[in-house]
């Protein structure tokens, strides 16, 4: 699967997070990230980059303030699922990179990185349904 194609999966995220919880800045930044990934699998240059991280970082800021306000002990198996999930985007993402392995890989880092954008999809599902 193309990045620019996976990349619609985080209006999956906007759409349960408005409809189903009304957590409006978190459907908010993920419309940005949608947009912001579209644009750069669309357009990959250096300003798409910085744009699409920037959209990234605040995702991940904010999932993290939403996963410690909604943590709860009765919750600990989902929030092991959370963790899972982020540490599988970091592996896939970083250890690639300097591997030159999964989302880098010339051959099936497409693949990779459309799991990626699956996985962290998945998490903030996990995160919004807490």
């Amino acid at each position: 699967m193309q990045p620019i194609i996976s990349s619609f999966i985080f209006a999956t995220n906007v759409i349960t997070a408005y409809l189903y919880k009304q957590y409006y800045i978190y459907s908010i930044l993920f419309t940005s990230l949608t947009l912001t990934s579209f644009m750069y699998h669309s357009n990959s240059n250096i300003y798409t980059n910085i744009i699409d991280k920037c959209a990234i970082g605040s995702i991940v800021l904010y999932g993290a303030y939403m996963l410690y306000n909604k943590f709860n002990m009765d919750k600990l198996l989902e929030v092991i699922l959370i963790f899972s999930c982020f540490f599988s985007i970091n592996y896939l993402y970083i250890y690639g990179y300097y591997n030159k392995k999964y989302c880098y890989d010339p051959e099936w880092g497409n693949y990779y990185h459309g799991l990626l954008h699956f996985i962290s999809s998945l998490g903030h599902h996990i995160i919004i349904f807490l």
